[in-house]
């Protein structure tokens, strides 16, 4: 009978952040309440006793990667940056997030999302806490750069609250994120992630006011400054 060859040693930090990828994985996929510790040490391929040794139980384990979670939040915000306000600028604010959730792989940001989805289907304290985040690091950018597009005219009819621009570009994006996680996605949306990203920015910049002509002479301004996140934090490592 052949031996079980014995697992590799990994130190203990390391073993952390894989136990962290698992249970965010599996968070993600099936939720707080159906994901049991038993499943994610067997997805680790270690023993749910030593699970417990890092985490003392499921709702720390789950406490640590909504943590981690929100500090990605808080990293892409600082990527994007606060650029001066035009209405320019507030076609890049849109098209830079719009772009991590359309651009972002399976995994990392696209389960953060599915976790916030999942929040609002809870008790919504988490997802609540994300928007709450979100809007302190967003607001004051966008409201400055709708005061400034209405001031060059490229603002049509009703001018929309800046917390109602923030959020419903944030629903916006995502929806599309968790639409893009479903078996089948080519059937909702354009295979092309261009397309999508084209098509997802237009709507929205229709949606909060901005002209056809603004919109049109804005992203030929932004054209190539639109970076991936994902490229961005290689970058920085």
């Amino acid at each position: 009978m052949t031996s079980k060859p014995a697992r590799k040693r990994i130190p203990a930090p390391e073993r952390r952040e894989m136990l962290l990828r698992v249970a965010r994985k599996l968070f993600a996929e099936l939720g707080f309440e159906r994901t049991k510790t038993s499943q994610i040490a067997a997805e680790a391929d270690v023993s749910e006793a030593l699970l417990y040794r890092h985490f003392p139980s499921k709702e720390a384990l789950y406490r640590e990667v909504l943590r981690e979670t929100l500090r990605e939040q808080d990293e892409m915000y600082d990527l994007v940056g606060v650029p001066e306000p035009s209405s320019e600028s507030l076609v890049l604010i849109i098209r830079e997030f719009l772009s991590s959730c359309v651009g972002t792989p399976k995994g990392g940001l696209r389960e953060g999302l599915r976790i916030m989805l999942a929040s609002l289907s809870g008790d919504g304290s988490y997802a609540g806490q994300v928007y709450r985040r979100a809007m302190r690091k967003q607001l004051a950018p966008i409201t400055a750069a709708l005061t400034a597009a209405e001031a060059n005219g490229d603002l049509d009819g009703h001018r929309l609250a800046p917390e109602s621009v923030a959020m419903m570009v944030e629903h916006v994006g995502t929806m599309i994120s968790a639409g893009l996680s479903l078996p089948g996605r080519s059937t909702l949306y354009p295979a092309d992630s261009e397309q999508l990203l084209d098509d997802a920015t237009w709507f929205c910049c229709r949606g909060l006011g901005l002209s056809s002509a603004a919109i049109t002479r804005c992203l030929a301004a932004t054209s190539g400054n639109v970076v991936p996140l994902a490229a961005r934090r290689r970058t920085r490592s």
